[in-house]
């Protein structure tokens, strides 16, 4: 209750008509299916519109909930598929359900149906998290892949590169190009495909269609590997990825098509690896960050030793924790030389032997 408090203090519906602050409510939030949940959530909406528009509709927060979970209950039966057609809710019935909630008198009925021609005409489209874009990520790959649905796994980055098959010869542009996908744990190459099939329709029995899928091509963990940045005559732009215990083993070479795409694409991977390393680091309490605020909330893979100690909590990341003062002050105490950033060596390794190191950590950097 507290976070959503401080959520709501955060949105301002001044000035905002009640169907469009009722949009922009739902569209920063995943609408729970449970009618308990929904029901807090209308509550602390009313409190805060009321707060925004003091008598814009009622004097009554209880007016403005009873209309919020009104509107939810008009959006369900619209656009639901399973309702039929005759069986939806029509104007009448929207304006007869909204008879006296304003402490016995009824609102507008020019605001009623404002409302309902809105609702009817567009959906109202709750926010969607990472977990839904990796579900229908993972969906448009196709070919034998592990599973991307993983609660911690968040998208860092997307791009296209083209796959350098051999540096020292020239390739066409449009060839061997690789769809790049840059996680917080793992870097995804996959190919764009086009897959035909058919399709019934009710003018035409059937149709051919095309469908836009990635095949899988290959995974990487980010801390398994190196990048660094190198030029040919032909790739003036491209990255070479590396074992990170073998260095002479090539694993992966992309090309960029700027400069600025390889600078990018390498920054993120640098942070990426930065962050990784800083949760494994504090799983193994080497950083001791956890004293402050808790393992738990900091390890993509944390253990709770007072319950079940090979049970597994996943929590988000969050980037902004890793920049802040207290974060690298409490490193800085730990390592003795002020704030640690990503390239710093110590950072990666202290208290770590080069064997632990290699084993638990692994050895990916980026340099140019």
């Amino acid at each position: 209750m507290d976070v959503l408090e401080e959520f709501m203090k955060q949105i301002d519906f001044t000035d905002l008509p009640f169907e469009r602050a009722l949009r922009y409510f739902i569209s920063k939030l995943r609408l729970p299916g449970e009618a308990q949940k929904i029901d807090k959530l209308m509550e602390v909406f009313a409190e805060r519109y009321c707060a925004c528009n003091p008598g814009s509709i009622s004097e009554s927060q209880d007016t403005v909930y009873v209309l919020a979970f009104s509107v939810i209950i008009l959006q369900t039966d619209l656009h639901n598929p399973q309702i039929k057609l005759h069986r939806k809710m029509d104007l009448e019935s929207f304006v007869l359900n909204n008879r006296g909630i304003d402490n016995g008198s009824d609102l507008p009925r020019e605001l009623l149906e404002g409302i309902y021609d809105g609702v009817k005409k567009e959906p109202i489209i709750s926010g969607r998290d990472h977990i839904d874009f990796l579900e229908s990520l993972d969906k448009s790959i196709i070919g034998k892949k592990f599973n991307l649905m993983e609660p911690w796994r968040v998208l860092v980055m997307s791009t296209k590169m083209q796959e350098v098959l051999c540096n020292s010869e020239k390739s066409l542009p449009d060839k061997h190009i690789r769809d790049i996908f840059l996680f917080n744990d793992i870097l995804v190459i996959t190919k764009q495909v086009q897959i035909r099939g058919k399709a019934t329709t009710k003018t035409t029995k059937e149709r051919s269609i095309s469908t836009c899928c990635y095949q899988f091509r290959s995974h990487l963990r980010i801390c398994s590997f190196k990048a660094e940045s190198f030029a040919t005559q032909w790739y003036p732009y491209a990255i070479r990825l590396v074992d990170g215990l073998e260095e002479d083993r090539v694993l992966l070479e992309l090309s960029a098509r700027s400069e600025e795409e390889r600078t990018s694409f390498l920054t993120e991977l640098s942070e990426a690896t930065w962050i990784y390393r800083a949760l494994e680091n504090d799983r193994i309490g080497t950083l001791g960050v956890s004293e402050k605020i808790g393992q738990s909330t900091l390890s993509l893979h944390s253990y709770n030793s007072d319950t079940d100690a090979h049970r597994r909590h996943t929590h988000t990341l969050g980037r902004r924790f890793f920049r802040s003062t207290l974060f690298k002050s409490a490193n800085a105490a730990k390592a003795g030389s002020g704030s640690l950033s990503p390239s710093s060596s110590l950072f990666y390794t202290k208290g770590i032997s080069s064997s632990d190191a290699r084993t638990s950590i692994g050895g990916a950097e980026c340099s140019s």
